[in-house]
This record gives structure tokens, sequence and C-alpha cells, in this order.
């Protein structure tokens, strides 16, 4: 597994993939394609805020990921997504401790109602990175509404 940050030369690849999760998820947050049959995106990848990334297996683009970047080393998830053929193999688990090491610090990651599979992803993840330190609560997101929280703190822990 690879994790390649978005440049110029690659952003169509995360654009393609964004628009399969935007799909996926269509079901929860009831978004619409546009006119074009194109999702509108959530997150701006263009801003220097935000970090983008690739995952990369076996030469495939398999997800993507998208980071809030704060400049006090507070870090959330934005977007998160990898192709169903990739799931069994772990590989979103890979991809998520691969960028808990790239940015070390204090991380949240939020889980709209019904994301059920997310959140089992996510307590998985963060439990096999950190163990039991992390925290998990309910909370209403200005954009999202109710949502499921995690937030740990990564410090380059091994896998």
């Amino acid at each position: 597994m690879k994790l390649v940050t978005i440049e110029a030369e690659n952003q169509a690849i995360y654009f393609n993939l964004a628009q399969a999760y935007e799909a996926e998820f269509s079901k929860l947050t009831e978004k619409m394609p546009l006119q074009n049959g194109m999702f509108e995106l959530d997150t701006d990848i263009a801003n220097e805020n935000v970090a983008a990334f690739i995952c990369i297996e076996s030469g495939i683009p398999a997800g993507i990921a998208a980071v809030y970047c704060e400049p006090d080393g507070n870090y959330e998830v934005a977007e998160f997504y990898i192709v169903p053929v990739f799931r069994k193999a772990k590989l979103g688990t890979h991809f998520a401790h691969a960028l808990w090491r790239y940015f070390p610090g204090d991380w949240t990651i939020k889980q709209i109602a019904g994301a059920d599979d997310a959140t089992m992803f996510w307590r998985s993840a963060i439990n096999k990175f950190v163990g039991s330190a992390f925290t998990e609560d309910m909370y209403e997101d200005d954009y999202w509404g109710k949502v499921t929280r995690q937030r740990f703190t990564s410090d380059l822990v091994s896998e």
C-alpha cells in the first residue's frame, strides 16, 4: 500500500474516486447528482488547510482521503473511501494508519447517522492503532447534525 499526495497530475484520480464515495453515501446524505451526473463534493482539496491523498495498491488507485490540518497539530478526517473490492483485505485500516503516522497529533473522526459500517470500521482501525486510548461520543456537528465522533492522539505508534 502506497500513500500518494494529490498533485495536479493525479488530481483526476482523486475526483473520480470521490464520485464513487459520494454515490455510495447518497443513501444517507440524500445528496442528488447534479444535472451533469456528478456529485458536488463537500471538501475543497485546493484549500490550504486540506491535505488529500490516494491509496495505491499494486499500482491501482484503491482509495482516497482528505484531512483537515490545523496549524496546532489537530487533524480531522474529512473524506475517506476505499473501493469495495479492496475492503476485505483490510486496506482501509492500513491506509488510515499510514495517515495517522504521516500526521502525528490529535485526531478527530466523525460518522454521520446511519453509517454503522463506517463507525465499526473506525472503532476497529483506531483500536488497532492506539488500543483503548481513544474517546467516543455523540456530537452535534454544524453541517451533518448528530454524528458519532472518535478522538485520539497519534504519536507515531507502530502497528
